[in-house]
Protein backbone atom coordinates (compact mmCIF):
# COMPACT_ATOMS: atom_id res chain seq x y z
CA UNK A 1 0.00 0.00 0.00
CA UNK A 2 1.30 3.45 -0.91
CA UNK A 3 0.33 5.21 2.30
CA UNK A 4 0.67 4.29 5.94
CA UNK A 5 -2.91 4.15 7.23
CA UNK A 6 -3.81 3.08 10.75
CA UNK A 7 -6.77 0.80 11.31
CA UNK A 8 -8.28 3.22 13.82
CA UNK A 9 -8.86 5.85 11.13
CA UNK A 10 -10.27 3.71 8.32
CA UNK A 11 -13.74 4.99 9.24
CA UNK A 12 -12.76 7.78 11.56
CA UNK A 13 -14.94 9.93 13.72
CA UNK A 14 -12.98 12.78 15.27
CA UNK A 15 -15.58 13.54 17.91
CA UNK A 16 -15.69 9.94 19.18
CA UNK A 17 -11.90 9.72 19.44
CA UNK A 18 -11.89 13.07 21.25
CA UNK A 19 -14.41 11.59 23.70
CA UNK A 20 -11.95 8.78 24.48
CA UNK A 21 -9.36 11.45 25.28
CA UNK A 22 -11.77 13.21 27.61
CA UNK A 23 -12.38 9.96 29.50
CA UNK A 24 -8.64 9.21 29.70
CA UNK A 25 -6.56 12.42 29.76
CA UNK A 26 -3.33 10.40 29.62
CA UNK A 27 -4.25 9.30 26.08
CA UNK A 28 -3.57 12.84 24.90
CA UNK A 29 0.04 12.53 26.01
CA UNK A 30 0.65 9.08 24.54
CA UNK A 31 2.54 9.51 21.25
CA UNK A 32 0.98 6.46 19.61
CA UNK A 33 -2.55 7.56 20.40
CA UNK A 34 -1.69 11.18 19.53
CA UNK A 35 -0.59 10.12 16.04
CA UNK A 36 -3.88 8.27 15.55
CA UNK A 37 -5.81 11.30 16.78
CA UNK A 38 -3.94 13.69 14.45
CA UNK A 39 -4.33 11.30 11.52
CA UNK A 40 -8.08 11.56 11.89
CA UNK A 41 -7.75 15.27 11.14
CA UNK A 42 -4.97 15.47 8.53
CA UNK A 43 -5.03 12.05 6.89
CA UNK A 44 -2.28 9.40 6.81
CA UNK A 45 1.27 10.51 7.55
CA UNK A 46 4.64 9.13 8.69
CA UNK A 47 6.42 12.13 10.23
CA UNK A 48 6.03 15.88 10.62
CA UNK A 49 8.86 18.42 10.45
CA UNK A 50 9.59 22.10 10.61
CA UNK A 51 12.07 22.71 7.78
CA UNK A 52 13.67 25.51 5.78
CA UNK A 53 15.92 25.96 2.77
CA UNK A 54 19.60 26.42 3.57
CA UNK A 55 19.81 28.95 0.73
CA UNK A 56 19.02 32.33 2.30
CA UNK A 57 17.79 33.83 -1.01
CA UNK A 58 15.43 30.92 -1.63
CA UNK A 59 14.12 31.15 1.93
CA UNK A 60 13.68 34.94 1.76
CA UNK A 61 11.76 34.90 -1.53
CA UNK A 62 9.52 31.95 -0.66
CA UNK A 63 6.13 32.00 1.05
CA UNK A 64 7.34 30.18 4.17
CA UNK A 65 10.79 28.67 4.25
CA UNK A 66 11.39 27.65 0.64
CA UNK A 67 11.21 23.89 1.27
CA UNK A 68 9.17 23.21 -1.87
CA UNK A 69 11.68 25.05 -4.07
CA UNK A 70 14.66 23.44 -2.30
CA UNK A 71 13.21 19.95 -2.74
CA UNK A 72 12.56 20.50 -6.44
CA UNK A 73 16.08 21.89 -6.95
CA UNK A 74 17.57 18.90 -5.14
CA UNK A 75 15.58 16.42 -7.23
CA UNK A 76 16.55 18.05 -10.52
CA UNK A 77 20.23 18.51 -9.66
CA UNK A 78 20.63 15.00 -8.26
CA UNK A 79 18.70 13.32 -11.07
CA UNK A 80 15.88 12.07 -8.85
CA UNK A 81 13.44 13.47 -11.43
CA UNK A 82 13.88 14.65 -15.01
CA UNK A 83 11.40 17.52 -14.86
CA UNK A 84 9.04 19.31 -12.47
CA UNK A 85 5.61 20.78 -13.12
CA UNK A 86 4.83 24.10 -11.42
CA UNK A 87 2.27 26.88 -12.02
CA UNK A 88 3.40 30.06 -13.77
CA UNK A 89 1.47 33.28 -13.03
CA UNK A 90 -0.01 35.39 -15.82
CA UNK A 91 -1.29 38.97 -15.44
CA UNK A 92 -3.83 40.83 -17.56
CA UNK A 93 -5.67 43.99 -16.45
CA UNK A 94 -5.38 43.08 -12.81
CA UNK A 95 -6.78 39.59 -13.42
CA UNK A 96 -4.38 36.85 -12.37
CA UNK A 97 -4.34 33.17 -13.24
CA UNK A 98 -1.73 30.44 -13.42
CA UNK A 99 -0.75 27.97 -16.13
CA UNK A 100 1.26 24.82 -15.46
CA UNK A 101 4.70 24.78 -17.03
CA UNK A 102 7.58 22.27 -17.23
CA UNK A 103 10.91 23.16 -15.61
CA UNK A 104 14.08 21.16 -16.29
CA UNK A 105 16.74 23.64 -15.11
CA UNK A 106 17.09 24.04 -11.30
CA UNK A 107 18.21 27.68 -11.71
CA UNK A 108 14.75 28.59 -13.07
CA UNK A 109 12.82 27.37 -10.03
CA UNK A 110 13.27 30.40 -7.71
CA UNK A 111 11.28 32.50 -10.22
CA UNK A 112 8.23 30.35 -9.48
CA UNK A 113 8.60 30.08 -5.70
CA UNK A 114 6.00 31.46 -3.32
CA UNK A 115 2.23 31.14 -3.25
CA UNK A 116 -0.08 31.72 -6.22
CA UNK A 117 -3.47 32.81 -4.91
CA UNK A 118 -5.36 32.45 -8.19
CA UNK A 119 -6.97 29.73 -10.36
CA UNK A 120 -4.47 27.51 -12.20
CA UNK A 121 -5.20 25.85 -15.55
CA UNK A 122 -3.65 23.30 -17.91
CA UNK A 123 -2.79 20.53 -15.45
CA UNK A 124 -4.15 17.47 -17.25
CA UNK A 125 -2.73 18.36 -20.66
CA UNK A 126 0.78 19.05 -19.40
CA UNK A 127 0.71 16.09 -16.98
CA UNK A 128 -0.12 13.64 -19.78
CA UNK A 129 2.65 15.15 -21.92
CA UNK A 130 5.19 14.88 -19.09
CA UNK A 131 4.23 11.29 -18.25
CA UNK A 132 4.91 10.27 -21.84
CA UNK A 133 8.11 12.28 -22.27
CA UNK A 134 9.99 11.93 -18.97
CA UNK A 135 11.12 9.00 -16.88
CA UNK A 136 10.23 10.57 -13.51
CA UNK A 137 8.58 13.87 -12.59
CA UNK A 138 7.53 15.92 -9.56
CA UNK A 139 4.41 18.09 -9.42
CA UNK A 140 3.34 20.83 -6.99
CA UNK A 141 -0.40 20.82 -6.43
CA UNK A 142 -3.23 21.97 -4.19
CA UNK A 143 -5.59 19.25 -2.84
CA UNK A 144 -8.10 19.07 -5.71
CA UNK A 145 -5.24 18.91 -8.24
CA UNK A 146 -3.35 16.31 -6.20
CA UNK A 147 -6.49 14.17 -6.05
CA UNK A 148 -6.79 14.27 -9.84
CA UNK A 149 -3.09 13.44 -10.29
CA UNK A 150 -3.29 10.56 -7.80
CA UNK A 151 -6.36 9.09 -9.54
CA UNK A 152 -4.73 9.38 -12.97
CA UNK A 153 -1.36 7.83 -12.09
CA UNK A 154 -2.99 5.11 -10.00
CA UNK A 155 -5.24 4.14 -12.88
CA UNK A 156 -2.25 4.04 -15.24
CA UNK A 157 -0.05 2.30 -12.61
CA UNK A 158 2.52 5.11 -12.71
CA UNK A 159 2.65 6.03 -9.02
CA UNK A 160 6.37 5.33 -8.72
CA UNK A 161 7.01 7.72 -11.61
CA UNK A 162 5.47 10.79 -9.93
CA UNK A 163 6.12 12.62 -6.67
CA UNK A 164 3.30 14.93 -5.59
CA UNK A 165 4.37 17.88 -3.45
CA UNK A 166 1.10 19.09 -1.99
CA UNK A 167 0.22 22.42 -0.40
CA UNK A 168 -2.20 23.04 2.43
CA UNK A 169 -5.11 24.96 0.92
CA UNK A 170 -7.80 27.01 2.61
CA UNK A 171 -9.51 27.70 -0.74
CA UNK A 172 -8.46 29.11 -4.13
CA UNK A 173 -9.36 32.80 -4.66
CA UNK A 174 -11.34 33.55 -7.80
CA UNK A 175 -9.89 35.48 -10.71
CA UNK A 176 -11.32 38.80 -9.42
CA UNK A 177 -9.79 38.52 -5.94
CA UNK A 178 -6.46 40.12 -6.86
CA UNK A 179 -8.19 42.88 -8.82
CA UNK A 180 -10.20 43.65 -5.69
CA UNK A 181 -7.19 43.85 -3.40
CA UNK A 182 -5.04 46.02 -5.68
CA UNK A 183 -7.94 48.45 -6.18
CA UNK A 184 -8.46 48.38 -2.42
CA UNK A 185 -4.91 49.71 -2.01
CA UNK A 186 -5.30 52.40 -4.67
CA UNK A 187 -3.52 50.72 -7.59
CA UNK A 188 -4.80 50.89 -11.15
CA UNK A 189 -5.27 47.26 -12.32
CA UNK A 190 -4.25 48.24 -15.88
CA UNK A 191 -0.83 49.33 -14.58
CA UNK A 192 0.00 45.97 -12.98
CA UNK A 193 2.88 44.16 -14.68
CA UNK A 194 3.79 41.39 -12.24
CA UNK A 195 2.92 40.11 -8.77
CA UNK A 196 4.35 37.92 -6.04
CA UNK A 197 1.78 37.06 -3.39
CA UNK A 198 4.33 36.11 -0.74
CA UNK A 199 8.02 36.70 -0.11
CA UNK A 200 10.55 38.95 1.67
CA UNK A 201 10.57 36.92 4.86
CA UNK A 202 7.71 35.38 6.81
CA UNK A 203 4.81 35.93 6.80
CA UNK A 204 6.00 38.27 4.08
CA UNK A 205 4.55 40.77 1.65
CA UNK A 206 2.53 40.95 -1.53
CA UNK A 207 5.00 42.48 -3.97
CA UNK A 208 3.52 44.37 -6.93
CA UNK A 209 5.35 45.79 -9.91
CA UNK A 210 3.44 48.45 -11.85
CA UNK A 211 4.41 50.72 -14.73
CA UNK A 212 5.11 53.47 -12.21
CA UNK A 213 6.48 51.88 -9.05
CA UNK A 214 7.11 48.78 -6.94
CA UNK A 215 4.75 48.28 -4.00
CA UNK A 216 4.91 45.99 -0.97
CA UNK A 217 1.79 45.22 1.06
CA UNK A 218 2.19 43.24 4.32
CA UNK A 219 0.62 39.79 4.20
CA UNK A 220 -1.66 40.48 7.16
CA UNK A 221 -2.96 43.67 5.51
CA UNK A 222 -3.88 42.23 2.13
CA UNK A 223 -5.16 38.92 3.52
CA UNK A 224 -7.54 40.60 5.97
CA UNK A 225 -8.72 43.23 3.45
CA UNK A 226 -11.46 40.93 2.14
CA UNK A 227 -9.10 39.01 -0.14
CA UNK A 228 -8.59 35.86 1.88
CA UNK A 229 -9.55 35.84 5.52
CA UNK A 230 -13.28 35.21 5.08
CA UNK A 231 -13.17 33.70 1.56
CA UNK A 232 -15.58 36.08 -0.19
CA UNK A 233 -13.99 35.55 -3.62
CA UNK A 234 -13.89 31.78 -3.36
CA UNK A 235 -16.10 29.30 -5.22
CA UNK A 236 -18.73 27.25 -3.42
CA UNK A 237 -17.00 23.96 -4.23
CA UNK A 238 -13.79 25.30 -2.68
CA UNK A 239 -15.66 26.40 0.40
CA UNK A 240 -17.33 23.01 0.84
CA UNK A 241 -14.07 21.10 0.32
CA UNK A 242 -12.81 19.34 3.46
CA UNK A 243 -9.33 18.39 2.18
CA UNK A 244 -7.35 21.26 3.67
CA UNK A 245 -4.15 19.23 4.26
CA UNK A 246 -3.74 17.56 0.84
CA UNK A 247 -4.16 13.91 1.77
CA UNK A 248 -3.44 12.67 -1.79
CA UNK A 249 0.07 14.17 -1.85
CA UNK A 250 3.32 12.36 -1.01
CA UNK A 251 4.14 15.20 1.35
CA UNK A 252 2.20 18.31 2.33
CA UNK A 253 3.66 21.78 2.95
CA UNK A 254 2.09 24.46 5.12
CA UNK A 255 2.68 27.77 6.84
CA UNK A 256 3.74 27.16 10.47
CA UNK A 257 0.94 29.28 11.95
CA UNK A 258 0.45 26.88 14.89
CA UNK A 259 4.10 27.16 16.03
CA UNK A 260 5.74 30.06 17.93
CA UNK A 261 6.18 32.86 15.39
CA UNK A 262 9.19 34.80 16.63
CA UNK A 263 11.85 32.07 16.17
CA UNK A 264 10.48 31.41 12.67
CA UNK A 265 10.58 35.11 11.76
CA UNK A 266 14.23 35.23 12.84
CA UNK A 267 14.95 32.37 10.43
CA UNK A 268 13.31 34.32 7.60
CA UNK A 269 10.62 31.66 7.29
CA UNK A 270 10.09 27.93 7.74
CA UNK A 271 7.73 25.27 6.41
CA UNK A 272 5.60 22.76 8.27
CA UNK A 273 6.14 19.47 6.40
CA UNK A 274 3.81 16.46 6.66
CA UNK A 275 5.52 13.43 5.08
CA UNK A 276 2.95 10.89 3.92
CA UNK A 277 4.77 8.25 1.83
CA UNK A 278 7.99 6.24 2.22
CA UNK A 279 9.18 7.53 -1.14
CA UNK A 280 8.75 11.15 0.00
CA UNK A 281 10.53 10.47 3.29
CA UNK A 282 13.52 9.03 1.44
CA UNK A 283 13.73 12.06 -0.87
CA UNK A 284 13.22 14.53 2.00
CA UNK A 285 15.98 12.92 4.06
CA UNK A 286 18.20 12.89 0.95
CA UNK A 287 17.73 16.65 0.55
CA UNK A 288 18.73 17.15 4.20
CA UNK A 289 21.87 15.03 3.81
CA UNK A 290 22.78 16.88 0.60
CA UNK A 291 22.53 20.23 2.42
CA UNK A 292 19.53 21.70 0.61
CA UNK A 293 17.28 21.66 3.68
CA UNK A 294 17.52 21.83 7.45
CA UNK A 295 14.75 20.23 9.48
CA UNK A 296 13.55 19.53 13.01
CA UNK A 297 11.01 16.79 13.66
CA UNK A 298 8.01 18.29 15.47
CA UNK A 299 4.92 17.04 17.21
CA UNK A 300 2.16 16.24 14.67
CA UNK A 301 -0.39 18.20 16.73
CA UNK A 302 1.01 21.35 15.07
CA UNK A 303 -0.29 20.19 11.69
CA UNK A 304 -3.87 20.92 12.81
CA UNK A 305 -4.71 24.58 12.20
CA UNK A 306 -7.80 26.76 12.51
CA UNK A 307 -8.83 26.51 8.86
CA UNK A 308 -8.79 22.72 9.05
CA UNK A 309 -11.11 22.70 12.07
CA UNK A 310 -13.54 24.98 10.24
CA UNK A 311 -13.39 22.91 7.06
CA UNK A 312 -14.08 19.62 8.83
CA UNK A 313 -17.23 20.93 10.54
CA UNK A 314 -20.70 20.08 9.26
CA UNK A 315 -22.15 22.94 7.19
CA UNK A 316 -25.54 24.34 8.19
CA UNK A 317 -26.78 25.19 4.69
CA UNK A 318 -25.05 22.53 2.57
CA UNK A 319 -24.68 19.00 3.92
CA UNK A 320 -21.90 16.75 2.63
CA UNK A 321 -20.68 13.31 3.68
CA UNK A 322 -17.04 14.28 4.32
CA UNK A 323 -17.66 16.53 7.33
CA UNK A 324 -16.14 14.99 10.46
CA UNK A 325 -16.83 17.49 13.23
CA UNK A 326 -20.17 18.64 14.64
CA UNK A 327 -20.91 22.32 13.95
CA UNK A 328 -20.51 25.08 16.50
CA UNK A 329 -21.91 28.60 16.65
CA UNK A 330 -18.55 29.84 15.29
CA UNK A 331 -18.61 27.53 12.25
CA UNK A 332 -22.18 28.55 11.43
CA UNK A 333 -21.20 32.22 11.80
CA UNK A 334 -18.33 31.67 9.39
CA UNK A 335 -20.71 30.09 6.90
CA UNK A 336 -23.20 32.95 7.06
CA UNK A 337 -20.53 35.65 6.70
CA UNK A 338 -19.13 33.76 3.69
CA UNK A 339 -22.43 33.65 1.80
CA UNK A 340 -23.29 37.31 2.31
CA UNK A 341 -19.71 38.42 1.60
CA UNK A 342 -19.64 36.24 -1.51
CA UNK A 343 -22.76 38.01 -2.79
CA UNK A 344 -21.07 41.40 -2.33
CA UNK A 345 -17.87 40.15 -3.96
CA UNK A 346 -19.74 38.94 -7.05
CA UNK A 347 -20.37 42.48 -8.33
CA UNK A 348 -17.58 45.05 -8.61
CA UNK A 349 -20.04 47.86 -7.98
CA UNK A 350 -20.67 46.42 -4.50
CA UNK A 351 -17.00 46.24 -3.48
CA UNK A 352 -17.23 49.52 -1.52
CA UNK A 353 -19.97 47.95 0.60
CA UNK A 354 -17.86 44.78 0.92
CA UNK A 355 -14.99 46.78 2.42
CA UNK A 356 -17.28 48.25 5.09
CA UNK A 357 -18.92 44.87 5.71
CA UNK A 358 -15.51 43.18 6.07
CA UNK A 359 -14.27 45.85 8.47
CA UNK A 360 -17.06 45.52 11.05
CA UNK A 361 -19.58 42.70 10.62
CA UNK A 362 -17.47 39.46 10.79
CA UNK A 363 -15.68 40.61 13.96
CA UNK A 364 -18.98 41.32 15.72
CA UNK A 365 -20.58 38.07 14.58
CA UNK A 366 -17.56 35.94 15.52
CA UNK A 367 -17.32 37.52 18.96
CA UNK A 368 -20.96 36.66 19.70
CA UNK A 369 -20.62 33.15 18.21
CA UNK A 370 -17.46 32.42 20.21
CA UNK A 371 -19.21 33.54 23.40
CA UNK A 372 -22.14 31.20 22.68
CA UNK A 373 -19.78 28.29 21.93
CA UNK A 374 -18.07 28.82 25.27
CA UNK A 375 -21.30 29.29 27.19
CA UNK A 376 -22.95 26.14 25.83
CA UNK A 377 -19.67 24.18 25.67
CA UNK A 378 -20.29 22.89 22.14
CA UNK A 379 -18.28 19.85 21.09
CA UNK A 380 -16.60 21.79 18.27
CA UNK A 381 -15.34 24.46 20.64
CA UNK A 382 -14.17 21.91 23.20
CA UNK A 383 -12.15 20.08 20.53
CA UNK A 384 -10.78 23.40 19.28
CA UNK A 385 -9.69 24.57 22.74
CA UNK A 386 -8.16 21.20 23.64
CA UNK A 387 -6.03 21.22 20.50
CA UNK A 388 -4.95 24.81 21.16
CA UNK A 389 -4.07 23.84 24.72
CA UNK A 390 -1.88 20.96 23.51
CA UNK A 391 -0.13 23.16 20.94
CA UNK A 392 0.56 25.87 23.50
CA UNK A 393 1.72 23.35 26.14
CA UNK A 394 4.30 21.86 23.78
CA UNK A 395 5.37 25.11 22.10
CA UNK A 396 7.82 26.06 24.87
CA UNK A 397 9.79 22.88 24.23
CA UNK A 398 9.75 23.58 20.49
CA UNK A 399 10.98 27.18 20.92
CA UNK A 400 13.90 25.98 23.07
CA UNK A 401 14.74 23.31 20.51
CA UNK A 402 14.78 25.85 17.66
CA UNK A 403 16.90 28.27 19.69
CA UNK A 404 19.43 25.50 20.32
CA UNK A 405 19.53 24.76 16.61
CA UNK A 406 20.22 28.47 15.86
CA UNK A 407 23.12 28.46 18.36
CA UNK A 408 24.65 25.42 16.65
CA UNK A 409 24.46 27.23 13.30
Amino acid sequence: MHFIISNECQNFNVASIWQICMEDKNAFYNDGFMNTYVECFIGPFIKTFLAWSTDVKVRWNAASGGVGTALLMYMLKEGVVDAVLVPKPRVRQGLIHGVYTIIKEPSELPKYSGSLYAPVFGLIKILNYALNKFRRIAVTAIPCQADIIRSLIKRQKLEEKVLIIGLYCSNTPGINATRYVIKRFGINPDDLESIRYRGCGWPGYMCLKTRIQNIKIPHVSFWSSGFGQYFYFYGLRCYLCTDHTNVSADLSLADPWTLPHEPIKRLGGATLVVVRSRKALEIFEGAIKAGYIEAIEVDPIYSINDDLLFKLAVRALYRHKHAKLPPGFTTVARELTFYFGRFLASNERLWIILRLYNKFIPTIIYTIASFLDSKFRTTWMRIYTDIKFLQKKRSKYFALMLDENEKLD
